[in-house]
């Protein structure tokens, strides 16, 4: 599939970086999926406990130990949740690399939602990344804005051209 050629690059751009995420949402969703086994989690544990990145880092292992506590049910809808997301992303991306209008305000809906959720979590703990995705959707949707008035503006100029009737004598 090609970006529609007569539609902005920067779009295809875009569109990647929702594939990238629909993607890592679908690997998240099955391996979520994988530990409502208690085989798996076990395992998981295991290698975990053998992780020199626990040692030492409070937060990281009541993180794992969380994790590691939930129930299938819980897993199984935090998967959920996750595929639907990484569906929402894919759709959202196959829209923008065809340039579709619908797509431009989905992403634009769905990333302003994430917002105040991203600023909330930079007051709660600042991280640079926290920062840098926040920035990244923010450029998304108001370069989407920008392209969407324009297009809206370069139809209504479109209409209000008057015909050229050939007339002839």
């Amino acid at each position: 599939m090609h970006p529609h050629l007569h539609g902005p690059r920067t779009l295809a751009l875009i569109a990647a970086f929702k594939f990238v995420k629909s993607l890592g949402l679908i690997g998240l969703s099955i391996g979520l999926f994988r530990l409502r086994d208690p085989n798996e989690v076990a395992r998981l544990a295991a290698w975990v406990g053998n992780l020199s990145v626990t040692t030492g880092h409070e937060f990281v292992a009541r993180a794992m130990r969380w994790m590691l506590d939930l129930d299938a049910h819980t897993i199984g809808l935090f998967a959920s949740v996750a595929l639907t997301y990484a569906v929402l992303y894919a759709a959202e991306g196959v829209g923008l690399w065809r340039n579709a209008d619908w797509a431009k305000y989905l992403t634009v809906v769905t990333t302003c939602l994430f917002i105040p959720i991203e600023v909330w979590e930079i007051a709660r703990h600042f991280t640079p990344v926290k920062v840098l995705a926040l920035a990244v959707n923010i450029a998304i949707v108001v370069y989407l804005v920008w392209l969407l008035r324009h297009e809206i503006e370069a139809a209504r100029r479109a209409r209000m051209r008057p015909s050229v009737v050939s007339r002839r004598s």
